[in-house]
């Protein structure tokens, strides 16, 4: 079997940029060993000429994304590349992993497709500000919409994913969640007292500001701690703001910009952390609370998207709602100075990511998928 997986993939394996890289990656390795599989990555990366790559029996081609124009024309230049890179490799499958326009390209060839879902644009672009940050998502709703009769399958990756695509209710799957990769199992547990742990994206929805404010409020009521904040940086303005909030607010000694790190170095943050943090507006299904389960943290969280379908509130962690500045410190605080409750909440969320989130067993249930769609015919 013959299949390509398309979507973001990183051009240097040792630095993986946002959560659908990450699941790309880690798709990869779950798929990898299969005799029954020939694999292709096809990816439309920061490159500027297309290039192949093999890594082991993995064929992975960086295909160039539209830099200049792309919102006006809707990428037309990454539609029309991807499209031909697929097209010479003249795969039995594709499997799209959905990000903004992945399901589009998809949808427009001669494959069967399936297509994971890893966001719901309406709800999450309602927490960026600015014009153009509005367009690009009401953009990204409007090409998954166009790709809903060309896609033949769609699996969700949450609960919460799956109860908000109820225009293709026919076409689910069930819910298949992100795989994580071996390594973050086998984190060696190295806390530093108090480390508090927040890894994404730096941009507006991940609320990175209220953790800042509830930063204060710990350090006022005299709780040890300190915060590493650590991703690539999406929206420069936000970031400045950080800076200039944690200046303004004194807390240059307890809060720490640890810049985009390689993944080596990002295990190691986990496995420092005494808590990992994600104060979130918005999530379908996010990889850092995954990865923190898998390395045995609590996660101090939002009640937000497909979060409390990862995070009991009490047995993995805490949860309270977004935008809390107060409600954040409580829960952190509760977190940081109960060393029982703590170890206890690191424990069962371990033993759950080792249940769900296995890359091998994410993988077979990703072939068991495939091999429905090739016995139910082609669109050939």
């Amino acid at each position: 079997m013959k299949v390509v997986l398309f979507g973001p993939y990183p051009v240097d394996p040792q630095f993986t940029s946002g959560g659908v890289e990450k699941v790309m990656s880690n798709t990869v390795r779950g798929l990898r060993d299969r005799k029954d599989l020939e694999l292709h990555v096809v990816s439309l990366s920061a490159v500027g000429r297309e290039t192949t790559v093999r890594d082991g029996d993995v064929v992975i081609h960086h295909v160039p994304r539209q830099q200049r124009f792309s919102l006006p024309t809707f990428r037309i230049l990454s539609v029309m590349r991807a499209r031909r890179a697929i097209r010479r490799i003249d795969p039995d499958l594709v499997h799209c992993q959905e990000s903004g326009q992945e399901s589009f390209i998809a949808a427009g060839l001669p494959y069967p497709t399936v297509a994971t879902i890893h966001a719901i644009f309406k709800n999450e672009g309602a927490h960026y500000p600015g014009l153009k940050a509005r367009f690009r998502y009401w953009q990204f709703e409007t090409l998954a919409k166009l790709a809903r009769r060309g896609i033949d399958l769609y699996v969700p990756s949450s609960v919460y994913a799956r109860d908000a695509l109820t225009d293709v209710a026919d076409k689910l799957e069930a819910v298949i969640e992100n795989p994580i990769e071996s390594g973050y199992f086998e984190v060696p547990d190295a806390p530093v007292p108090g480390r508090i742990l927040f890894a994404g994206t730096i941009y507006p929805r991940k609320g990175i500001e209220v953790l800042i404010d509830a930063a204060a409020r710990l350090r006022d009521q005299g709780v040890p701690f300190r915060v590493h904040i650590t991703g690539i940086v999406s929206d420069k303005e936000y970031h400045a703001g950080l800076h200039a909030q944690v200046a303004t607010l004194g807390l240059q000694e307890q809060v720490v910009f640890r810049g985009f790190l390689s993944e080596a170095d990002l295990s190691r943050e986990f496995g420092e952390a005494w808590l990992v943090t994600l104060p979130s507006y918005a999530e379908t299904s996010p990889m850092t609370v995954q990865q923190a389960m898998a390395a045995g943290k609590p996660v101090v969280g939002t009640k937000v998207g497909g979060v409390p379908y990862l995070v009991q509130d009490g047995v993995h962690g805490r949860l309270v709602d977004a935008g809390d500045a107060a409600g954040l410190a409580d829960a952190l605080r509760e977190v940081l100075t109960d060393p029982g409750r703590r170890t206890a909440m690191g424990a069962s969320a371990k033993e759950a990511a080792t249940r769900r989130f296995g890359a091998r067993e994410v993988g077979d249930r990703t072939v068991a998928i495939y091999e429905k769609l090739l016995k139910g015919g082609t669109r050939r």
